[in-house]
């Protein structure tokens, strides 16, 4: 039914930070596929033939970082898979949140704590961090990287 939508009882600022944080975390996963693009060609093909979960997403760039032959910026890019794997989880927590009535009566979501706007925001704001660094360190440390 066309508008079937407007009758969940849900307010559209919710729906907006909802969608901010989910739309962030994309951006964030697709910097992730083209670093690992970067370190080892053809892993984006990959990664989107395999219909790879952002979990498995972090699991390779995990171990395509660590596997990198030690130099100047493979810390920090240690580090930026060890944060997009923490950030999986949180990403998780809000996607299969479960609809509930917060305690101000509004329709929120929960994992396993209700998440209110301000920590939809917050996490919005997480993967906008990650995405940034990892940004950087494509067009800068992995700009010159030579695979192995």
């Amino acid at each position: 039914m066309k508008n079937a939508r407007l009758r969940q009882a849900v307010e559209p600022d919710y729906l907006h930070a909802l969608g901010e944080a989910t739309y962030c975390f994309a951006l964030c996963e697709w910097q992730v596929v083209w670093c690992c693009e970067k370190i080892r060609p053809n892993s984006a093909s990959k990664f989107v033939a395999e219909k790879l979960e952002a979990g498995k997403i972090a699991k390779r760039f995990l171990d395509l970082t660590r596997n990198m032959p030690p130099s100047k910026g493979h810390d920090e890019l240690c580090a930026s898979a060890a944060k997009f794997a923490s950030l999986v989880l949180l990403r998780n927590a809000i996607i299969h949140g479960k609809p509930c009535t917060g305690t101000s009566g509004k329709a929120r979501l929960s994992s396993p704590n209700v998440l209110e706007i301000s920590d939809l925001e917050n996490a919005a704001d997480e993967f906008s961090q990650c995405g940034i660094e990892l940004n950087a360190k494509f067009y800068g440390f992995l700009a010159s990287y030579v695979p192995q």
